[in-house]
């Protein structure tokens, strides 16, 4: 989920503007799972596009940001930062300063600082992405949730669990607001906030929050479903370590 609508953006882009046959040998190895391939034949699309169009042209920044992409898919975060600095750079060049594709990038690098562990850097691209999506589209855009929630994650990452708490509040509120109560991603976020109050040994809200969730889940998914079975016995653990909390109170 962290990143998928703003992939989408990126995706968008690619679809509008593809091009050329090693761009389409490289769509094919990723369809395949080869993204060792899919960064050799993006590496001779990158060369074609900076000959034939310039270092800054929207179709250059296609080609970075799918090799960052798919170096990301590799785990080759290093790699993956330095293609998409590299797109961000075009990017800035041919965009307005707030524009879309620009809070895409820094969502997407916030993302591998992120696998990274490096959670301040993460942190940075994460806030400045988020600048400018309220910029654009004003507070409660749908897919700000994706960057509130991932703001949320590097702060329970580094325990900073008031933080993470936060930060998945507003993005629950933004996804009730634009997406239903029922939603999938509802249910997620749900999830989430539960998880950080049991991290706070705050069982009883935890409890609350994991109901919500098992409910949504039963609606779209159905009692025996893995994902609903998973958050019912996500519950239960709960409730046995507030037992066993409480008992060790009592002694």
């Amino acid at each position: 989920m962290k990143n998928l609508l703003f992939s989408v953006v990126i995706l968008w882009i690619t679809l509008l503007f593809g091009h050329g046959p090693n761009y389409n040998l490289a769509e094919a190895a990723k369809k395949r799972g080869d993204y060792k391939g899919a960064i050799k034949y993006t590496l001779k699309q990158l060369d074609a596009d900076i000959n034939t169009y310039g270092e800054n042209a929207k179709e250059t920044i296609i080609s970075y940001s799918k090799l960052g992409y798919y170096s990301e898919k590799t785990g080759a975060y290093e790699e993956a930062l330095k293609y998409s600095f590299k797109a961000l750079e075009v990017q800035k060049k041919c965009s307005e300063k707030e524009d879309k594709t620009i809070a895409s990038a820094y969502n997407n690098i916030g993302g591998i600082y992120s696998k990274l562990g490096k959670y301040k850097d993460s942190l940075k691209y994460y806030f400045k992405s988020l600048e400018i999506q309220k910029i654009i589209f004003g507070e409660n855009y749908r897919a700000s949730a994706v960057t509130y929630n991932n703001i949320a994650g590097a702060y329970r990452k580094q325990e900073k669990y008031i933080e993470a708490l936060e930060y998945y509040t507003k993005a629950l509120e933004i996804r009730k607001e634009t997406l239903g109560k029922d939603h999938y991603s509802t249910a997620l976020t749900h999830s989430n906030i539960g998880l950080v109050y049991f991290k706070l040994g705050k069982y009883k809200k935890a409890l609350n929050e994991l109901d919500k969730t098992l409910k949504i889940r039963e609606k779209i998914f159905g009692k025996e479903h893995s994902i609903t079975r998973k958050t019912q016995s996500n519950i239960e653990y709960v409730k046995k370590e507030m037992i066993k909390n409480s008992k060790k109170n009592h002694k």
